[in-house]
């Protein structure tokens, strides 16, 4: 009898929530008494993307969007409170999700301010709109990059985060008034980020070419964050707009074309999307010039998609990061003990994007008495999307593996209870594995 079962899973094309992919989370648009006005201000019908959804009006998440102030971290120079970002991440885990995270410098509010002893030293504020301080002339750069030095220290490869914005300077750490700034001050502000995190991906804005050229020279993977997807000429009508001058031009421009190989591409709302569907710009143009650009998340602001998107934004879920598809598996029937269980597969990623996390694949022999787990030296990292992947491994069963029949599963683990593994597009999932067929081990 040949030994060999070879199993053809069947595809799944359902929607799949998976960490650090997809819509930001809009935990808002969970609740059941939520009123959702549409573009007429009237009030909206309440629909969901599957019948199991928790979000009304919005795709369900696994990543969420998670930020704090310098001002109530550092509140005395040289002493950090993690307290207020390790609660916004917990909220996050307990939601599902892990995080894309930024610590900027300061915004424009009144309680936006730089850490009150900065202040204290440095009371004037300049005449530069998006400036609380002036850089140049005060120890800004010093005191940045040991702030973002010990956010690295505490923070760099905690599970909960799926990436770090790097923000630099500006209100919010967007970036503005970076073209006052030497390629030197750029670069104190960018290496403590690459010098210090070196476990979570960065990302950084795609601002200006002097900044990125800096970050670039390092030739340290960083991906890219971009804070206006969907202006089709909301700022200068036909003249100008984000969509078609600024984003396709400065992404090869910048060099950032290929920066999606490596680490994440982020994307925010200009306005939000019913302000796109209002001014009737083409949904489908966006989604596609997004996935061109290999999206892995978007973050909508928590506001509703229009019921008329529907479909649209669920075609552009189905690409948006990584969406792996089993396609074939072959093991063998039994197996002796002492000896190894030789498997080969074929997947392919049909997302726009690679996973970034280095999660484990994990292969376990289960029966009714005893669970057998196996990790993969794989690197799912390396599965780039439009690429055929052969995943072929063997695994030693010692004898401390029970003689007996085992349904043979596998499954990519998270590690993390609340999140869980990452689901494929396949069938059969049960509690985060994917049962292959029974191998008997003698």
């Amino acid at each position: 009898m040949e030994n060999l079962i070879t199993v053809y899973p069947t595809i799944s094309h359902e929607l799949l929530t998976n960490p650090g992919i997809g819509f930001i989370a809009a935990p808002p648009l969970t609740e059941e008494n939520i009123h959702l006005l549409q573009d007429d201000e009237k009030l909206a019908e309440k629909y969901k993307f599957t019948p199991d959804s928790l979000t009304y009006n919005h795709p369900d998440s696994k990543i969420m969007f998670c930020s704090a102030r310098w001002n109530e971290i550092e509140t005395e120079k040289g002493v950090y409170h993690w307290n207020c970002l390790e609660d916004r991440l917990q909220k996050a885990y307990e939601l599902g999700c892990t995080a894309v995270v930024r610590c900027s410098p300061y915004a424009l509010g009144d309680n936006d301010d730089i850490p009150s002893w900065f202040r204290a030293e440095c009371p004037e504020e300049p005449d530069f709109p998006f400036w609380r301080i002036d850089p140049i002339d005060s120890p800004y750069f010093s005191y940045w990059s040991a702030f973002i030095r010990a956010f690295a220290a505490h923070f760099d490869g905690n599970p909960l985060i799926h990436s770090v914005d790097m923000a630099l300077v500006g209100a919010w750490g967007e970036g503005g008034g970076t073209e006052f700034l030497s390629e030197e001050a750029i670069a104190i502000l960018s290496n403590a980020y690459l010098d210090c995190f070196k476990r979570t991906p960065l990302l950084a804005l795609l601002h200006d070419p002097k900044s990125l050229k800096v970050i670039r020279a390092r030739k340290v993977p960083v991906g890219f964050r971009v804070d206006c997807l969907g202006d089709m000429g909301g700022f200068h009508g036909t003249e100008w707009s984000h969509m078609q001058d600024f984003y396709p031009q400065n992404i090869q421009n910048f060099g950032m074309a290929n920066a999606w190989e490596k680490s994440p591409v982020v994307f925010e709302a200009c306005w939000d999307m019913n302000d796109w569907y209002r001014q009737g710009w083409n949904i489908d143009y966006i989604i596609d010039e997004s996935l061109k650009w290999h999206i892995s998340s978007y973050n909508g602001k928590a506001a509703p998609v229009p019921l008329a998107w529907k479909a649209p934004v669920e075609r552009w879920l189905k690409k948006m990061g990584y969406r792996f598809e089993l396609h074939k598996f072959t093991f063998p029937r039994q197996v002796i003990s002492g000896e190894s269980l030789i498997i080969s597969s074929l997947i392919e990623n049909v997302g726009v994007a690679p996973i970034y996390m280095n999660y484990p694949l994990v292969l376990r022999l289960r029966n009714d008495t005893a669970i057998y787990c196996f990790t993969s030296k794989t690197d799912l990292r390396s599965w780039l999307p439009e690429m055929d992947i052969l995943w072929e491994e063997s695994f030693l069963i010692s004898d401390e593996v029970k003689t007996g029949e085992y349904t043979l599963e596998i499954g990519i683990e998270t590690g993390l209870r609340e999140i869980g593994n990452i689901k494929l597009a396949i069938h059969g999932e049960i509690n985060g594995y994917y049962p292959m067929g029974q191998i008997n081990i003698l």
